[in-house]
């Protein structure tokens, strides 16, 4: 059996953690587009723009504030807008260092982002997904997470979501800050199937099947 020196140890180590805290060298710059589209959620209008035969919505908030009082807990509710609201560019994603060219991370991430071939009341298949990273890095506007061509080339409307990461969205506080605090210990998750309550509610508007 091969032995380690402590030395080697600490120095594999160190390696191993710049290499998860470093920044990815993604791509979240705005594509021109051949028109803007808009459509109707829950909460408001949106403004995305179309590039290419897919029309794309970033930046979409699909829960409200987590910040403050909210860290830790529940999202506070989503408060609707008026007016159009443009979802053009990318939502921040959840602290952790920062990412090249991508939006600076933020406590208040819960944006997800959608690609479709059409907002045409037709009834696409949706592929919901979250960016990898073990919980405690990523985004959803790394360039390895653009769902332009699987909708373009499968004819499927594509769903992206940011959520917490890290301590703030799987630290256990139940026994020791109360009621309020119930189930912080999977806040992430939680956020993730919030994402999933706002594709039920409203990807029909964007050419999907309604999920039930």
């Amino acid at each position: 059996m091969n032995r380690i020196d402590r030395r080697t140890f600490l120095g594999n180590l160190s390696l191993v953690t710049a290499a998860v805290v470093a920044p990815r060298y993604g791509f979240s710059s705005i594509a021109k587009a051949d028109e803007f589209v808009e459509v109707n959620t829950t909460h408001g209008r949106i403004k995305g723009m179309r590039n290419e035969g897919v029309s794309v919505f970033k930046g979409i908030p699909y829960a409200g504030r987590i910040s403050g009082d909210r860290r830790f807990r529940r999202p506070a509710p989503l408060e609707p807008w008026t007016g159009v609201r443009d979802a053009l560019q990318f939502g921040a994603p959840a602290i952790q260092a920062p990412r090249r060219n991508e939006p600076a991370p933020a406590e208040d991430c819960l944006f997800l982002n959608v690609w479709t071939p059409a907002s045409d009341n037709r009834k696409r298949p949706v592929m919901f997904y979250s960016h990898g990273g073990g919980f405690v890095i990523g985004s959803g506007a790394s360039a390895s997470q653009d769902g332009s061509n699987l909708a373009r080339n499968f004819d499927v409307v594509v769903v992206e979501t940011n959520h917490r990461l890290g301590l703030l969205g799987f630290l256990y506080l139940d026994e020791l800050a109360g009621s309020d605090y119930a189930g912080s210990g999977n806040m992430g998750m939680l956020d993730i199937v919030d994402g999933l309550k706002w594709v039920h509610d409203n990807i029909a508007q964007f050419g999907a099947i309604r999920i039930m």
